[in-house]
C-alpha cells in the first residue's frame, strides 16, 4: 500500500517531536547543559565515604527584652583584659647573650686597676674592660672579682656585686655597667609590615605600636589588619584599630613577645531574601567599622526583599562561647564542645524588633539569613505548573500548526 507524501512528512513531524521530548525528558542526558557532574554520579563513584543523617546540634536564642543587654555589648577580646600588667613599664634585665660595657673607677692611682705609673696618662683613675658577653651560664667574667652572675639582673644589682668582690682589693672602687649589644631582650615583628623582622626592646619600655611603628608599619589600613600578640604560649588577637583608638590597648610589650599582623577585614555573610541578593546571587560584606548591630547588616545587604523575605525570620549564625550562653540562661550540658553553634532569631514584624536590630552586636564571620515567606513556596509551585502548562500548549499550537502546514501544502 503506497503512503501519500503528506503523511509521511506529517509523521516525521510528530517523530521529530516526540525525540525532542525523549531528550527533554531523559532525567541523565549527558546532552543537556551542565556546570559539573550530577549528585547520583557524585556518589555512584565514589571509592569510599562517609555519609550520616545525624544533624549538627545547635542551641536557637530569641533576641528579646530578656537576653539583648547580653548581645548589645561588644564582645571584643581585648590585650588589657587578656594580658593585664599594671606597671608603667617592664623592668628590664640582663639576658644570656648580651653583651655589657664594664668600667672600674678607683679613688686614687696605684690601685689594682690603676698603676701609679699610668695614672697620669689619662684624665682619671678608671679603666675599661673588654665588653663581656653573658654565658649560657648567665654569667660574665671580671678580672680579680671572678665569675658575677648577671642573667635575670639589672644593670645596678650586676655593678653592687662587682663592687662587692673588688672592695677588699681595689682602692674605694666604683663600677659603671652599661648594655653594650641587646640580644636577650628582643621582640620579633612579622607578618603584614613593612620591615619584619627581630627588634631590640627599648631600655625605657616600649609600647605595642611603637614596635609596629619600629617594623615599618603596617601594609593595610588598620580596619583592614589583626595584629596576634603571643607571650608566654598564650595568643590574643585584636583588630589593629581598635589598638589605635583605645589607648589602654597599647600595652607595653614585654621581652621574648612575638607581634604578628594579618590583613583581614571583619566581614558576615548575607544570604537569603536581601535586596543586594536579587539577582540571585549572595555576598561577603565588609563591616568597614570597628563594631557592626545587626540593622546596620541589613542596611549594607540592601535591606529586606520586599516581594520575597519574611521578616519576622531573621537570623545570625555563629560558634557561641560556652560560658556566655551560661550567662545568657542557656541548657549547655547537652553540648560537648566549649564553642557551640548558636542561631539568633529576630522578629522584626514586632514594633520593638528594629530596636532589638539596631542594638545586636554582629561579630566577623557571622552568617545573617532572611528565610522567604512561606507565600513564595506557593508562587513557585504555580509558576511552575503555569510553565508547564504553557510548554504544553505550545507544543500542541506548534503540533496544529504542522498539520494544518502538511493538508495546505499537499
Amino acid at each position: 500500500m503506497r503512503i501519500s507524501p503528506h503523511i509521511a512528512v506529517s509523521r516525521r513531524a510528530y517523530s521529530a517531536l516526540l525525540a525532542m521530548f525523549a531528550i527533554v525528558l531523559l532525567p541523565a542526558c549527558s546532552l543537556l547543559p551542565a556546570t559539573g557532574p550530577k549528585s547520583d554520579a557524585v556518589e555512584a563513584l565514589a571509592t569510599a565515604g562517609l555519609r550520616s543523617n545525624t544533624a549538627l546540634p545547635y542551641a536557637l536564642v530569641d533576641v528579646s527584652a530578656d537576653t539583648i543587654g547580653f548581645l548589645s555589648q561588644p564582645n571584643v577580646v581585648s590585650f588589657q583584659g587578656e594580658f593585664p600588667d599594671k606597671r608603667p613599664k617592664p623592668e628590664q634585665v640582663v639576658g644570656v647573650g648580651d653583651v655589657l660595657n664594664i668600667s672600674i673607677f678607683e679613688a686614687a692611682p696605684g690601685g689594682l686597676f690603676t698603676p701609679a705609673t699610668a695614672a697620669g696618662a689619662r684624665p682619671g683613675n678608671f679603666v675599661d674592660l673588654p665588653a663581656q658577653a653573658v654565658d649560657q651560664k648567665g654569667s660574665i667574667y671580671v678580672p680579680y672579682a671572678g665569675e658575677i652572675p648577671a642573667a635575670a639582673r639589672t644593670l645596678p644589682d650586676i655593678q653592687q656585686a662587682i663592687v662587692a668582690r673588688l672592695r677588699n682589693r681595689a682602692i674605694e672602687p666604683q663600677v659603671v655597667v652599661s648594655l653594650n649589644q641587646q640580644h636577650s631582650s628582643v621582640v620579633s615583628v612579622l607578618g603584614d609590615v613593612n620591615t619584619p623582622g627581630v627588634l631590640a626592646l627599648n631600655s625605657v619600655g616600649e609600647r605595642l605600636l611603637a614596635l609596629i611603628a619600629r617594623a615599618g608599619g603596617p601594609k593595610f589600613e588598620a580596619i583592614e589588619s589583626y595584629v596576634t600578640l603571643q607571650r608566654d604560649g598564650k595568643r590574643v588577637r585584636v583588630l589593629l584599630s581598635r589598638v589605635v583608638h583605645d589607648p589602654r590597648e597599647n600595652i607595653f610589650i614585654r621581652p621574648n613577645d612575638v607581634i604578628f599582623l594579618t590583613h583581614e577585614s571583619p566581614t558576615f555573610t548575607a544570604l537569603g531574601a536581601l535586596n543586594q541578593n536579587v539577582f540571585g546571587f549572595n555576598s561577603e560584606i565588609p563591616f568597614d567599622v570597628e563594631t557592626l548591630t545587626l540593622s546596620q547588616a541589613i542596611g549594607k545587604a540592601g535591606g529586606l526583599n520586599d516581594n520575597q523575605s519574611d521578616p519576622a525570620e531573621v537570623f545570625v549564625y555563629r560558634y557561641e562561647d560556652r560560658h556566655f550562653l551560661e550567662r545568657l540562661g542557656v541548657d549547655t550540658t547537652k553540648f560537648t564542645y566549649d564553642r557551640i553553634p548558636t542561631i539568633y532569631h529576630v522578629n522584626l514584624r514586632d514594633p520593638s524588633g528594629y530596636l532589638l536590630a539596631s542594638g545586636f552586636q554582629m561579630r566577623t564571620k557571622d552568617v545573617m539569613y532572611v528565610a522567604n515567606a512561606r507565600v513564595v513556596d506557593y508562587y513557585k509551585l504555580l509558576t511552575l505548573i503555569n510553565n508547564t502548562a504553557a510548554t504544553t500548549s505550545n507544543v500542541s499550537t506548534a503540533v496544529t500548526g504542522v498539520n494544518a502546514a502538511e493538508k495546505t501544502k499537499w
